[in-house]
């Protein structure tokens, strides 16, 4: 990291998620402390505090922009020549293929109708 870029801070935000790991380790920390062994519950706050301190490292923002330098002065760049649609080339290919005389619609190249099956024979 450069001198010039600011400083990442050591900790963020906690996560109001990661509260729902610490809250039942602190209920059994507060369980095992008072029924059990109070150096067992002491050891149980400290994971939870781990935890805590983890998710806030893990969650710091990230290091800070250096401040803009001011842009400089471009000339605009040239308009890019525009294309026409796909659509209306085709347009005029079919036009192209219509014979002069004909005043239906444009037709496309020939092809076999499409089959159509009728329907199934009677079940005897």
């Amino acid at each position: 990291m450069s001198p010039r870029e600011g400083k990442r801070p050591k900790f963020g935000r906690i996560d109001p998620f990661c509260l729902m790991a610490v809250f039942p380790v602190l209920l059994v920390a507060g369980i095992l402390g008072a029924l059990v062994n109070v150096g067992l519950g002491i050891g149980f706050a400290v994971f939870a505090g781990l935890i805590l301190l983890f998710d806030s490292w893990v969650n710091r923002p990230g290091p800070v922009p250096p401040p803009e330098r001011p842009a400089r002065a471009r000339r605009p760049a040239a308009p890019q020549p525009s294309r026409a649609p796909a659509r209306a080339q085709s347009q005029t290919q079919a036009q192209a293929r219509r014979p002069a005389g004909d005043r239906g619609p444009a037709r496309a190249p020939s092809r076999a109708p499409a089959r159509r099956g009728g329907p199934p024979p009677p079940a005897r």
